[in-house]
């Protein structure tokens, strides 16, 4: 037999043990990244490279996701059995319909509400069956992926946020290329002289994402056991500096609330999950880590650490003189303010997208309305109704309390704390998050509740389980230890 004979008879030997819908998945999961990293830079598109497109390029993201459905689709890769992806369907068609009733009623009158309506539907529902998608599609080694992108970008990302901090809060950098104020992005401000650095992306919002979400894939790197990480150390290590650094100069009381979640989260998963030495290192790592960040962050970033503090005990004086409880008492609100609600909005809500960010982006007053809407779970009332406004919080409740049962599970079955700190680090969006008001929170919780389904091995059971003659036969399961 000749080479080409051979290597021939070997590329079809591989195309035969190819499993079916590989190349679909493949494509996927391809589309996947471009997603993750269109996620991350629409904000740079929008600030610095296309201002003038900044509203149309905010749904940049979407032909990427029909396409990915459409594909899962092709591939039967969308597990219908799945009640929580059949009502979220369910909520998208409804949505259809609730906004043909909503056109013959308040938003009526409002000019532009017919691209808010679009706006709305999508953050609402577009995105609801992603997470399932990435839990059939996404492998070990494609997580290995996402993980690489987020720490390498992590490095140019900080010091872009400590530029943008030392600038002036209308510096170029800060609010972009704009040539009108409604094409530049000024953000919330830490005092007179610093911004809250936001990164490639519009708003501090964004960067708060990025940093969370990268600093639970860097927390499982680190408590992996050593043969099973999937960074070099050198990374690992130049990526944990740049996260803290991020975080130091952020301004941000909820980008540290956030990750000190999913630093809690890390030292939790210690006695659940119990594989090679990963349980002493769940607690041991992370609370070296917040030792080192506390004792160090007066010393080596003076100016942001007493800008972030004088922002702190300003906002708990504030908090403490409308809220009880201060800053619990401003927590626990967004939980319950939703009901005062009530009263005042009509049935069908008054329409789709009206509470949202792009709303006040675009200077749009409901009539009638004489309320704010400030959590999410308000902005349902107000853009559903109380009826069908409630039915969605519930739905997310629920959502969140079905993942984070999938994650322990599956954390436990695959011997690593990786599900746990991605749920940790979305959970909270998820929740009660501004998951339907503002475009990059909506972006980044469905695409990391998708991959702590996939780090659970959710998608590889709905695939093929296992029997048990071939686990006992040595057979390799659907979905392997990821860090054991």
């Amino acid at each position: 037999m000749t080479m080409h004979d051979e290597l021939g008879a070997q590329m079809m030997a591989g195309a035969q043990s190819e499993e079916p819908g590989e190349s679909t998945r493949r494509r996927i999961v391809n589309l996947l990244i471009v997603y993750f990293l269109l996620l991350i830079f629409e904000g740079t598109l929008r600030k610095w490279v296309l201002p003038s497109y900044g509203q149309w390029l905010f749904f940049v993201r979407d032909p990427i996701v029909l396409v990915i459905y459409w594909l899962a689709l092709r591939g039967s890769l969308l597990p219908w059995r799945s009640p929580l992806l059949a009502v979220g369907v369910g909520f998208a068609f409804l949505g259809f319909l609730m906004i043909g009733v909503q056109a013959a009623g308040v938003a009526s009158g409002i000019a532009k509400w017919p691209i808010l309506a679009v706006y709305g539907w999508r953050n609402y529902f577009l995105y609801i069956p992603l997470p399932f998608v990435i839990a059939r599609v996404v492998r070990e080694r494609d997580l290995q992926r996402f993980t690489k992108i987020a720490l390498v970008l992590a490095i140019p990302i900080a010091m872009l946020v400590l530029m943008q901090f030392r600038a002036s809060p209308d510096a170029p950098i800060n609010v972009g290329f704009g040539a009108t104020a409604a094409q530049q992005y000024h953000g919330l401000t830490v005092d007179v002289n610093h911004t809250r650095p936001s990164g490639p992306f519009t708003s501090d919002v964004g960067q708060k994402e990025f940093t969370v979400t990268t600093l639970a894939l860097l927390l499982a790197m680190w408590i992996a056991p050593a043969r099973r990480r999937l960074i070099k150390p050198v990374l690992l290590i130049v990526a944990t500096c740049a996260l803290l650094t991020c975080l130091a100069v952020s301004g941000s009381r909820g980008a540290i609330l956030a990750s000190a979640v999913v630093v809690a989260a890390a030292v939790a998963s210690g006695p659940f999950v119990r594989s090679s030495g990963t349980s002493a290192r769940a607690v041991l790592l992370p609370a070296l880590l917040v030792l080192a960040a506390v004792l160090l962050y007066p010393i080596v970033f003076p100016e942001g650490y007493a800008t972030f503090m004088n922002r702190w005990t300003e906002a708990q004086m504030a908090e403490l003189q409308t809220f009880h409880g201060g800053l619990l008492g401003r927590a626990l609100y967004s939980f319950y303010d939703f009901t005062f609600l009530f009263g005042d909005t009509p049935l069908p809500g008054y329409g789709m997208g009206l509470a949202g960010d792009a709303a006040l982006t675009l200077g749009v007053v409901i009539p009638g309305f004489h309320g704010w809407a400030e959590s999410d779970w308000a902005r349902h009332i107000v853009d559903l109704g109380p009826i069908v406004g409630v039915a969605f919080i519930l739905y997310r409740v629920a959502l969140v309390a079905w993942l984070g049962g999938v994650c322990l599970t599956g954390a436990r079955r695959v011997g690593s704390q990786l599900p746990l700190l991605l749920f940790a680090s979305c959970a909270l969006d998820l929740l009660s998050g501004e998951l339907t008001g503002n475009g990059v929170v909506n972006g980044f919780a469905w695409l990391f509740s998708g991959l702590s389904l996939a780090a659970a091995g959710f998608g590889s059971q709905e695939v093929a389980e296992p029997s048990p003659s071939r686990l006992t036969a040595g057979a390799v399961q659907p979905f392997p230890n990821l860090m054991r």
